[in-house]
């Protein structure tokens, strides 16, 4: 086992940063934390010479979080695209963006959208808490695909709502399992997502296209036995109070 985690350390693994500041963090990064080999290539991974060096690892597995800002959902896709094209076939690729990659209905994100699918499957979604890149406040979505297998017009793809995850917000140390729930709660995404489970408030399986929004959000079951007389009663009040501040 000591000879295979070293010659992945040494050959396997494999990035792209255009940044110089962050190439500089990550190689010295890896080499401080005994990551082994830094194959770390310095340039744009949208360049044909870096996506074919990348393509002669022949990497199986790709993990990435594209640059976010307002507004380039459509681009956060292309990086995902990108990485995917990288990949040998079945190859799994695995990025958290925004959550408006899988909502917006504009035309540039649903053309992308729609090449992944002709390409490759959409496996899943999981939508991230909310304070996961603290202290931003960003709604994210993984979202999972597997490499060079053209998604199936009757493929179930599985969207979790993974939004609890345990952690609590603290001032100086950030988000911390200070109630020590991430175990258990890891274990029943876990078992959720392999196991393919709908659960209400949790987890459902939908058949999906280029067009539809790619999250558990607008397909999930909602569990009523946890609705009480006391919930009618305060959206009630809540309805009223709305009405009287905003009558004329």
């Amino acid at each position: 086992m000591n000879k295979k985690i070293k010659n992945i350390k040494k050959f396997q693994l494999v990035g792209i940063e255009k940044r110089s500041d962050m190439f500089s963090h990550a190689c010295s990064n890896m080499m401080m934390r005994g990551d082994g080999k830094s194959n770390i290539i310095y340039g744009d991974c949208f360049k044909k010479e870096n996506t074919e060096k990348v393509k002669s690892y022949k990497p199986t597995v790709a993990f990435l979080n594209p640059p976010y800002q307002d507004g380039n959902s459509d681009e956060q896709l292309e990086f995902v695209e990108n990485a995917l094209d990288c990949l040998e076939p079945n190859g799994t690729c695995i990025s958290i963006c925004q959550m408006s990659t899988t909502v917006s209905d504009s035309s540039s994100v649903i053309a992308v959208k729609e090449r992944l699918l002709k390409k490759h499957t959409l496996e899943a979604t999981f939508s991230m808490p909310t304070g996961i890149f603290h202290p931003l406040s960003v709604n994210t979505v993984i979202i999972v695909f597997t490499a060079h297998k053209p998604h199936p017009i009757d493929k179930k793809t599985f969207f979790g709502f993974f939004r609890d995850d345990g952690f609590i917000k603290t001032k100086n140390m950030g988000r911390v399992d200070r109630d020590k729930k991430w175990s258990d709660i890891k274990k029943r995404w876990l078992d959720t997502y392999f196991n393919k489970k709908s659960i209400p408030e949790l987890s459902v399986t939908k058949i999906v296209n280029q067009s539809d929004e790619w999250c558990a959000e607008a397909y999930m079951e909602t569990d009523y036995s946890k609705i009480t007389p006391l919930d009618f009663e305060k959206t009630l009040k809540d309805y009223i109070s709305f009405k009287f501040l905003n009558s004329d």
